[in-house]
């Protein structure tokens, strides 16, 4: 009897301990400071695209969503330890991948060009170097794999979409690039005359990923069976894949449902579609 009670009693913890897990379920993503529309408005205000998605995958998998904002390398830092779940887009590097794994989210991203209408077409950046044009860049911005030898840069601080278009509207810079949702939005949202898109200079469309920290108390990796050593270490070659059962894991299967279903793109198109007449959110680049 005295044995019963004890392996009821132990049941009831462990369901007890378990259904305070799944109501304690708390997602913590952590973003810089700075807009980047459609995605993210200007800190504190959290309203975007990213919030609309994250906050839909987490509710699936029976979790709630908090943002915390801050410098970026702060943030990574912190995911780094721990402390801070996931990045909602972050690109791939070796170092990044030594804290954080890559979960698709099921966004297309695509790095395109700006200039003034009066250049031809650009379709890949050695025309730059071969036309003896400026490549306007933020500090910290993308690379893009590696930029051409003999290319001129242009770093302005602080340099957001809105100071790169006057830039290149006073000639003191031929072009710019930028994320393809965020640049196209920021062009609704402010009309311009005599500019034109370059949607071919520098990289095919790729999937989009989160940076979900391995030192997350929702993270677990087991073995990836298809890992392949002998080749380079990649998004789809690591040798660590999430393990079934894990918050990580349904998180990963909630992005991809969504996407399978058209949820993402339904909300993406919602959020370019405010774009229209709006131009609440300051913007700038990273």
């Amino acid at each position: 009897m005295t044995i019963k009670f004890c392996c009821l009693a132990l049941l009831a913890i462990v369901c007890s301990s378990q259904a305070l897990a799944a109501k304690t379920c708390e997602l913590t993503m952590g973003y810089r400071t700075n807009a980047r529309p459609p995605f993210i408005a200007q800190a504190p205000d959290n309203s975007g695209l990213y919030l609309g998605l994250y906050q839909e995958a987490a509710a699936r998998i029976g979790c709630s969503l908090k943002i915390i904002r801050a410098p970026k390398k702060r943030i990574l830092r912190e995911i780094a330890k721990g402390n801070i779940d996931f990045y909602p887009g972050l690109a791939f590097s070796q170092e990044r991948n030594r804290y954080a794994y890559f979960i698709a989210n099921g966004l297309s991203e695509r790095y395109i060009g700006v200039s003034r209408d009066d250049l031809s077409d650009i379709t890949s950046l050695q025309q730059l170097v071969d036309k003896q044009l400026v490549l306007l860049i933020s500090p910290g911005s993308y690379q893009l794999g590696g930029l051409p030898d003999q290319l001129i840069t242009r770093t302005p601080p602080d340099m957001g979409t809105d100071s790169a278009i006057a830039f290149l509207k006073q000639h003191q810079g031929d072009f710019y690039i930028y994320d393809e949702s965020s640049l196209k939005y920021w062009l609704e949202s402010h009309p311009q005359r005599g500019l034109k898109l370059h949607p071919d200079c520098c990289e095919l469309p790729r999937q989009g990923h989160l940076g979900f920290s391995r030192k997350s108390r929702y993270f677990n990796a087991r073995v990836n069976p298809d890992y392949v050593a002998d080749e380079p270490l990649s998004i789809d070659n690591n040798p660590k894949e999430l393990r079934p059962g894990s918050i990580a894991y349904a998180l990963q299967q909630a992005l991809q449902n969504m996407a399978s279903s058209g949820e993402t793109e339904r909300l993406l198109q919602h959020h370019m579609q405010l774009s229209q007449g709006s131009t609440k959110m300051p913007h700038s680049h990273g």
